[in-house]
């Protein structure tokens, strides 16, 4: 697979802050804790979504057409869910901690703002802009364009 078919790094920051604003929008809905647990579930979950044209993609990776593959560009339906969860791991612990009030969001913003600045220099200096979660599930973001 040549270099030019992986996701830029500005693809994956922007489709990543889509989805954030999406988590951010339900921690903050009428449904108070509920949303803090749904936007919680969906940073975890997300790139396993598997429906119609939607395949490997959360909604901002739909909006960018990118998509979550394999480490050898392909994306087998048993393990959508687990690489999805295994990639979205160190997300989902500052997500995860945004569900406690005050306290929560401040560990999260101690915790978070490395962990980007980590994840985009890996992104930036990898071959295939593999990030830690992509590392760990052993998985690339493709351009669909």
């Amino acid at each position: 697979m040549s270099h030019s078919h992986y996701a830029t790094p500005q693809k994956r920051v922007f489709a990543k802050v889509i989805d954030l604003l999406l988590v951010l929008f339900l921690g903050r809905t009428p449904l108070g804790g509920a949303g803090s647990v749904l936007g919680f579930l969906y940073s975890i979950v997300a790139d396993s979504f598997s429906f119609k044209e939607v395949q490997g993609q959360s909604l901002g990776k739909r909006i960018l057409k990118i998509r979550v593959a394999s480490g050898n560009g392909h994306q087998s339906r048993i393990n959508r869910l687990k690489t999805s969860a295994l990639r979205n791991a160190p997300i989902g612990i500052v997500t995860f901690l945004m569900i406690i009030p005050v306290w929560g969001w401040i560990l999260s913003l101690l915790i978070g703002i490395p962990l980007f600045l980590i994840e985009l220099s890996l992104m930036i200096k990898a071959d295939r802009h593999q990030r830690l979660g992509d590392v760990m599930a052993e998985s690339v973001v493709l351009d669909c364009e």
